[in-house]
C-alpha cells in the first residue's frame, strides 16, 4: 500500500520544525569530565589536581564551589596524633559515583586549642578518639587551604579490580583487619581502603606531603 504525498508532506514538515525546535546541546555537557575521582594530574611541585581542584594551594571556598554548602564543621581529635579541622559536605556526585566527602584545613595549634575551647558538643568513641563540633560559620574558615580530601563512595563493595583498572597496581598495600587492606599510590598521593564490610575511602594529599605507614608490604613486581 502506498503511503498518499500529503502525510509524507505532514510527517517532513514536522520532522523539519522538531529539527528546528530541539534546543543545541550544551557544549559543556559534551567536554570530556576532568573531576572523576581516578582523575589525577600530579604538579611539578609536588601538589596534584583531583576534583578540578588544586590540592596543595586550593581553599575551603574553592571547595565549596566545587561541592556545594558544607554540613558541618568539628575538630577530630584522634587518641594518638594530633588534632585536625574538618569541613564535612553532602552527597556529592561526579560520573557514575554519588560519595560523601570530607576536606581537612590548615590551622596552628594555637587555632586548634581555641576552636576546641569553644565547641558546642563532645563526642567519643570506643577507640578513644574525640569528635568536637563547631557552630561557626563557614565564612570564618572560607581562607583556610585545604590539606586533604576524603572521599566516601556511597556504592559499597568497589572491589580491587575496580580501583586496579583504574589507579593501576599500588606501590605498596597493608592489611588493616580480615577483612580491610589499604593500597597506596605515594606517586599520586593516594590511599585507598578497600573494605569488604564497610565502605571503601579514597583519601587525597599533595604527594609531596605523602607519607608512607610503617608496617607496609612493598609490591615487589613494581620493584
Amino acid at each position: 500500500m502506498k503511503i498518499p504525498l500529503g502525510i509524507l508532506a505532514i510527517v517532513a514538515v514536522l520532522l523539519a520544525a522538531f529539527a528546528l525546535l530541539t534546543p543545541e546541546p550544551d557544549p559543556d555537557e559534551l567536554e570530556p569530565r576532568t573531576d572523576l575521582p581516578w582523575q589525577v594530574t600530579v604538579n611539578a611541585d609536588g601538589s596534584s589536581r583531583v576534583f578540578d581542584i588544586e590540592l596543595g594551594s586550593a581553599t575551603l571556598a574553592e571547595a565549596m564551589a566545587k561541592f556545594g554548602g558544607i554540613e558541618g564543621l568539628a575538630l577530630f581529635e584522634p587518641k594518638d596524633g594530633p588534632m585536625k579541622l574538618e569541613a564535612y559536605f553532602g552527597d556529592v556526585q561526579f560520573g557514575p559515583l554519588k560519595a560523601k566527602v570530607v576536606v581537612g584545613l590548615q590551622a596552628d595549634d594555637a587555632d586548634l586549642d581555641a576552636l576546641r575551647e569553644r565547641s558546642t558538643h563532645r563526642e567519643g568513641s570506643p577507640s578513644g578518639d574525640w569528635k568536637y563540633t563547631l557552630n561557626d560559620a563557614p565564612q570564618l574558615h572560607m581562607g583556610r587551604r585545604l590539606t586533604v580530601i576524603t572521599y566516601v563512595p556511597g556504592t559499597r563493595n568497589l572491589d580491587s579490580d575496580f580501583f586496579r583498572a583504574r589507579f593501576g597496581e599500588p606501590a605498596a598495600w597493608l592489611e588493616e583487619n580480615e577483612h580491610a587492606v589499604s593500597w597506596f599510590y605515594p606517586q599520586l598521593g593516594l590511599s585507598v581502603l578497600i573494605d569488604d564490610e564497610a565502605r571503601e575511602v579514597l583519601e587525597y594529599l599533595p604527594p609531596r606531603d605523602f607519607v608512607m605507614p610503617n608496617g607496609v608490604t612493598p609490591n615487589t613486581a613494581l620493584q
